[in-house]
């Protein structure tokens, strides 16, 4: 089978991931299509070629510069899909230029005969950052249709899928989101992370990771802390590390925190957190909190599981579904920072937070079995060949065979 996965320089986690479960099929031909810096990920699978598209540019580029980029990675993407033969095309990110990535691509695709597979990791990411408009609705729409078939995470996914939009539900498969197998695991020890970041060793220590964004809450989160009795914040630490995605919300934060009467509590780093470091803020925390407003399901409750780190999550999207309370995280009842604040107090009073060592493998073994590449994979690929049959037998009837 001949499968060409069109990652739009999006999220990396997960595309890799799904390669590497796609690739255990030894006969399969592999294509990815992602930016340039990622093409060593993937030297590792002698099935799996990879097809440089775009380039990451400093933020000081000239305007040329990043003018002509952009028309590179349409070019090498447009251009790949009239020289190619037909299979499958497995579109994953198509954010960037709305009215290339969901109508000009997957026609082209389409029209060169190939199946059309689209990974909907968000429905309506328009609407939820409260920037959705007729354009967005309708290019959403036209991909959704034009697409042979869609993937989502979650059953709640597709039932909001096809109120929204409009496919039925044989035109979708749900399969689940996976470990997160690309971060780098060194097995560094709690205490030399913390020596790392200038954390105390007996600082009781949560962390928030991840794009900075206004519907992942950690307005929320600072302000909880307000409500934290004194004792509790005298060994307390808040980590904050992730990308600005919103650059008026960014100064918000900075601003709360700089205002907040226990500013001194928390340790933040607001850009990208290159790969290599990513462990030491995981080895560092005794848990994740992830207060967002809404999403439908989010990656870095997997790159946790990874660390076996427990997670605190609000009762949204499939993020219950997801997880054992008690066990492996626990759900914020009411995403408000005097809720928060009582769920924060109430995990360091569980076996979750006085037994780490014990946790941490609980969690790596249970996300392991439960989230593993190797079945999704599997599970993807026989999306692919359903597709490839309803051709086959198609064919068959038109030509009385």
């Amino acid at each position: 089978m001949k499968i060409s996965i069109f990652n739009g320089a999006g999220q990396v986690d997960y595309m890799f991931g799904l390669v590497s479960g796609l690739s255990q099929f030894k006969e399969d031909q592999i294509t990815v299509l992602d930016a340039d810096i990622t093409s060593d990920l993937f030297l590792q699978f002698p099935n799996v070629r990879y097809v440089p598209v775009f380039r990451f540019l400093p933020r000081n580029s000239s305007i040329l510069e990043k003018i002509l980029n952009i028309a590179r990675f349409y070019f090498k993407q447009i251009w790949f899909l009239l020289t190619s033969s037909p299979g499958i095309v497995h579109f994953q990110w198509l954010d960037r230029y709305k009215f290339i990535d969901r109508i000009i691509l997957p026609t082209i695709a389409r029209i060169m005969g190939n199946k059309v597979v689209l990974t909907v990791h968000n429905i309506n990411a328009g609407s939820r950052d409260n920037k959705d408009s007729r354009i967005n609705r309708f290019s959403l729409k036209y991909l959704y249709r034009i697409s042979n078939h869609l993937i989502v995470h979650t059953s709640l996914s597709k039932s909001e899928l096809m109120a929204e939009f409009g496919p039925s539900g044989s035109k979708i498969s749900v399969i689940q989101h996976g470990m997160n197998n690309r971060v780098s695991l060194k097995g560094m020890k709690t205490m030399e992370a913390r020596a790392l970041l200038g954390a105390g060793p007996e600082e009781k220590i949560i962390l928030f990771f991840g794009n900075i964004d206004h519907y992942k809450g950690l307005d929320i989160l600072i302000k909880s802390l307000d409500y934290l009795p004194d004792h509790f914040l005298s060994d307390f630490r808040l980590l904050i590390a992730g990308n600005s995605k919103d650059e008026h919300y960014t100064e918000k934060i900075i601003s709360d925190i700089s205002y907040s009467a226990h500013s001194q509590r928390i340790t933040y780093r607001i850009c990208y957190i290159p790969d290599e470091d990513v462990e030491q803020y995981f080895a560092a925390a005794d848990c994740i909190v992830l207060p967002y407003r809404k999403i439908y399901q989010s990656g870095v409750i997997f790159m946790a599981y990874t660390f076996g780190l427990p997670i605190i999550v609000t009762d949204i999207g499939n993020f219950k579904n997801d997880m054992i309370e008690g066990k492996t995280g626990m759900i914020i009842k009411e995403n408000t920072p005097e809720v928060l604040s009582r769920t924060i107090a109430d995990f360091f009073n569980t076996e979750m937070y006085r037994s780490p060592e014990r946790t941490r493998d609980f969690i790596k073994n249970w996300a392991n079995e439960k989230y593993g590449w190797e079945s999704i994979g599997k599970d993807t690929r026989n999306c692919y060949e359903k597709l490839f049959q309803k051709r086959h037998s198609r064919v068959a009837h038109e030509t009385g065979g």
